[in-house]
């Protein structure tokens, strides 16, 4: 029961987040997991939100901006989806990480309930 409330309210805040001005109906409790999980929002799946992405001097995304507030795995699909080569880590808030450059490498930071709590970038 817990795990579905934490997953409706990251379901709820995301929602709010992309699409603030469009009314949805809440999710069905078994419909949470099965979104979380599986789906990215309409919005993230189409051209990039607005605002100018982080870019490095040939034009490749190095950061995602976009993602804060979102659900990790939705996070994870965005970057995949601008950049299959990048290696995705996920680190909890507050974690010990090595302090080591790759230009590999994507951590997405994340809070108690799941939900991106810094910008990810490469490093």
């Amino acid at each position: 029961m817990k795990k579905t409330l934490l997953a409706a309210l990251a379901a709820a805040s995301a929602t709010a987040l992309i699409a603030p001005a469009v009314a949805t109906a809440a999710p069905e409790p078994a419909d949470v997991a099965a979104t979380t999980a599986t789906a990215v929002p309409a919005a993230l799946a189409a051209a990039a939100l607005p605002g100018a992405p982080a870019a490095d001097h040939a034009g490749t995304r190095t950061q995602w901006p976009e993602t804060l507030g979102l659900p990790k795995a939705w996070a994870e699909k965005v970057i995949l989806r601008d950049r299959p080569d990048l290696e995705i880590e996920h680190i909890p808030e507050g974690a010990l990480v090595t302090m080591d450059y790759r230009e590999d490498r994507v951590r997405i930071v994340h809070n108690a309930l799941g939900l991106v709590s810094q910008v990810p970038a490469i490093g």
